[in-house]
């Protein structure tokens, strides 16, 4: 997970370490809060295909979940 460190070079890295599908988007609230939507805008900013945006901010996650309660 990301845990409140807002960087795209550490998001990038880890996409080309360990892939688009093997993580997903956290923040460390209240520890990492910061007020101004930087998670939203870290989000949109960054520098990955529609796909993976999406399993980064919510997809990976789901498909975790839905295979856990199976």
């Amino acid at each position: 997970t990301a845990s409140g460190m807002f960087s795209h070079s550490y998001l990038n890295r880890s996409v080309e370490i360990i892939g688009a599908d093997r993580i997903f988007f956290s923040a460390d609230y209240p520890y990492q809060y910061r007020q101004g939507r930087d998670a939203r805008n870290f989000l949109e900013a960054a520098e990955l295909n529609k796909e993976d945006k999406e399993k980064f901010a919510f997809g990976n996650w789901e498909r975790l979940t839905n295979t856990a309660a199976k």
